[in-house]
């Protein structure tokens, strides 16, 4: 039986129960193996965790399309990099590609990310507008 490395990008740990009731946990920035079986019954009791690779992701790419996770294997990854080279982007790449987050812990995610980088007021100000319950522009002096 082939395993597939089923891949946590985020800051924290994702517990699964399998089709038999075992417990895995999927510890952050780390993989588990598991069987096709496993990861089809995974996505039928809990289609988020892989819908989009937002939460869990296939290693293989092609995999994922086929089991209809992502369209295409040219779908954008949602992890530190990416998130990253997004904000390090255009304003209006940013911005575009910003609008499309909607999910509270990608939010989080970039919010993280972003506060690590030296981001010019104009990022600060669009990720102020996507997140405003977020104190972005705490390092800015008043104009």
């Amino acid at each position: 039986m082939d395993k597939i490395k089923v891949l946590n990008g985020r800051r924290y740990d994702i517990g699964l129960t399998l089709s038999n009731g075992t417990e895995r946990v999927v510890k952050r920035d780390s993989f588990v193996l598991l069987p096709i079986e496993e990861i089809e019954y995974l996505a039928g009791v809990a289609p988020k965790l892989f819908t989009g690779e937002r939460q869990l992701r296939l290693e293989d790419r092609a995999l994922a399309v086929e089991l209809g996770f992502i369209a295409d294997t040219a779908s954008p990854l949602f992890g530190e990099a990416e998130i990253r080279k997004q904000l390090a982007g255009r304003v209006q790449q940013a911005k575009a590609w910003l609008d499309s987050v909607q999910a509270p812990y990608l939010l989080d995610e970039v919010y993280a990310i972003a506060m690590t980088m030296d981001l010019p007021a104009s990022k600060l100000q669009l990720l102020q507008e996507k997140m405003p319950d977020r104190e972005m522009l705490q390092t800015m002096e008043p104009s």
